[in-house]
């Protein structure tokens, strides 16, 4: 036999207080009578005989029927409580289950957009929304729209418009409820802990007028709030990250770009000026044989300048295996970096170097430090090609908002106009006028023939 259901026992408990109290009293009342008659043997008071069996039959159905309503109300305090514990327990575990779910796609998501295609779908299941909006901060601080779904852009404007949403809410301390006519909109901040917001989801609810225990009379109810709070912080985490990946991503690309062209550059440079004398020594050498026997006067001229050649094809190498060297920015700092830098390609050539820093910016940006370095090797290494000069000058400072980067030689010099016109010539002037240009700076070259050459790079702060 099945048995009754807790709240059928109430009903019945319930029920029964009145027959059962009456019942029992009527019981009572004439066994007392009965005891009385018949028992006790006469009856002294006809009135007192029956006024007293009646009056404690009618305090049994009285302390009967408090009995049962005592007993009927502590089970049904019992099983509302029971009833509210297991309505608790399934939302706490929806709520794990939504919040497992968002760890377990955050964990999953390799790119913003997967992130941002998730967390649109999220107002829509936590709070019941028929519509919502997405917006993140971009750089520059502007509010810009990522995601929306359930109604169109033009909706969705006049929409933010009505409730005082542009171009960004009021109050983005926390979780708020907006109402406007028949609607309310419910707005997400996205931020971790006390962070600023990262952007913030906008829900727009509809039906106001049903019951829904996640959004109360003025506000969101506390268990809602807390909710959409730590949903708002995962979140937040997550396109934080996906921004740092992106951000690291790219620092690598540019990275292997830079590293690409530097290999271009350098391998131009041994293919322009090694790789072409060597070929040519090769040449001459197949008219040694002729001038064994014939002309060893113009052999011995000829060794004379061929190791006169080797020579300079061996510095020019060691010119490049220095500059294949990494820069210990990390290391020694951009100033003592520098410092060793200049110092070692001024030993290496046998130069008086001379290195000015003392107005250097103080907070260099990482790509104009490196951006500094290669302007100041390609100005020297020019000056080992070209220049045939005892002293150098590099200066580096500030001036008209940007990094000014002078490297100075008492060289031979030459005409920068009638040079220019040559296109096989002074192959690295060019191409730091093409870097210059690339970081929105610019190059000018000061030169004339026998009074030595000055570069001159400037490059904005950024």
């Amino acid at each position: 036999m099945p048995l009754p259901e807790p709240r059928d026992t109430i009903q019945v408990l319930r029920s029964l207080r009145w027959p059962l109290a009456a019942v029992i009293g009527l019981v009572f009342a004439v066994l007392r009578l009965f005891e009385t008659l018949f028992i006790q043997g006469g009856i002294d008071s006809p009135l007192r005989d029956t006024l007293d069996p009646l009056f404690w039959g009618l305090l049994a159905g009285v302390a009967i029927w408090m009995v049962l309503s005592w007993a009927a109300a502590q089970e049904y305090r019992r099983r509302s409580n029971e009833t509210a514990m297991l309505s608790e327990l399934r939302r706490s575990t929806i709520r794990l289950e939504q919040l497992y779910e968002l760890n377990q796609r955050i964990a999953s998501s390799v790119t913003l957009d997967e992130v941002l295609d998730y967390a649109i779908t999220l107002p829509a299941r936590l709070i019941g929304a028929s519509a919502a909006a997405l917006v993140l901060y971009d750089e520059q601080g502007h509010p810009l729209l990522a995601r929306s779904v359930g109604m169109s852009r033009e909706a969705l404007q006049a929409a933010r418009a009505s409730f005082g949403l542009l171009p960004s809410p009021p109050d983005l301390s926390r979780p708020q409820l907006y109402r406007h006519a028949q609607s309310a909109v419910v707005t997400l901040p996205l931020a971790e802990g006390d962070d600023a917001p990262v952007g913030w989801i906008e829900a727009y609810l509809n039906d106001l007028h049903l019951p829904d225990e996640r959004v109360e009379e003025d506000h969101l109810s506390a268990e809602s709030a807390t909710l959409l709070i730590t949903v708002a912080g995962e979140l937040a985490e997550a396109v934080q990250g996906s921004r740092r990946r992106t951000r690291a991503i790219a620092s690598v690309a540019a990275l292997e770009q830079a590293i690409m062209a530097e290999r271009t550059r350098i391998a131009r440079d041994l293919h322009d000026g090694v790789a072409q004398s060597l070929a040519f020594m090769r040449m001459r050498i197949d008219l040694w044989e002729e001038w064994l026997e014939h002309d060893t006067q113009r052999l011995s001229e000829e060794f004379r300048n061929f190791k006169a050649n080797l020579r300079l094809q061996i510095e020019e190498l060691r010119r490049a295996i220095f500059a294949l060297r990494p820069f210990e920015l990390s290391q020694l700092g951009f100033s003592g970096a520098m410092h060793r830098f200049v110092d070692e390609f001024a030993d290496q050539q046998g130069w008086d170097l001379h290195l000015d820093l003392a107005d250097l910016p103080p907070d260099l940006s990482p790509a104009l430090e490196l951006a500094a370095f290669r302007f100041v090797q390609e100005g020297l290494t020019n000056a080992a090609k070209h220049a045939q000069a005892s002293s150098l000058t590099v200066i580096l400072r500030q001036i008209d908002a940007g990094l000014q980067i002078i490297v100075r030689d008492d060289g031979i010099g030459f005409n920068p106009g009638e040079d220019d016109n040559r296109p096989s010539s002074h192959l690295g002037l060019r191409q730091m006028r093409e870097r210059a240009a690339a970081l929105d700076g610019r190059l000018t070259v000061i030169s004339r023939p026998g009074a030595g050459t000055e570069l001159r790079v400037w490059l904005p702060l950024w």
